[in-house]
């Protein structure tokens, strides 16, 4: 069966996990350099790290015939970079959270205190 991939296994699984944690960290320094942009910066690190693993198999594993099977394990590859990935959106949903918690609560506490049309 000839490897008709991009990219070896290994190396994609390496280069997703780089990724992973590379996004996250590019969008805390991009939103450090440019706060009002904070927001888009960790939009498009979320997107990166949610779509990494699919982009590393799709890049890395070969197109086979109907009547060909892959070698057994070969998706087992990627379960590290599926599982650093979830942990991050996570984190991510998480953080997200406490945003909004935090918005909501100084929200309610500035309509009580009579700041209503401020």
């Amino acid at each position: 069966m000839p490897d008709d991939s991009i990219l070896p296994v290994a190396l994609a699984a390496i280069l997703g996990v780089i990724c992973n944690i590379a996004a996250p960290l590019a969008a805390f320094w991009g939103a450090g350099k440019l706060p009002r942009w904070q927001l888009w910066f960790h939009s498009v690190a979320f997107l990166v790290v949610l779509f990494s693993p699919l982009i590393a198999m799709v890049l890395s594993l070969p197109d086979l015939f109907p009547d060909e099977e892959e070698p057994a394990g070969t998706r087992f590859a990627f379960l590290p970079l599926i599982v650093e990935a979830a942990i991050i959106l996570l984190l991510y949903c998480l953080a997200g959270g406490m945003f909004l918690s935090k918005s909501a609560h100084s929200s309610i506490a500035t309509w009580h205190r009579g700041d209503r049309y401020l």
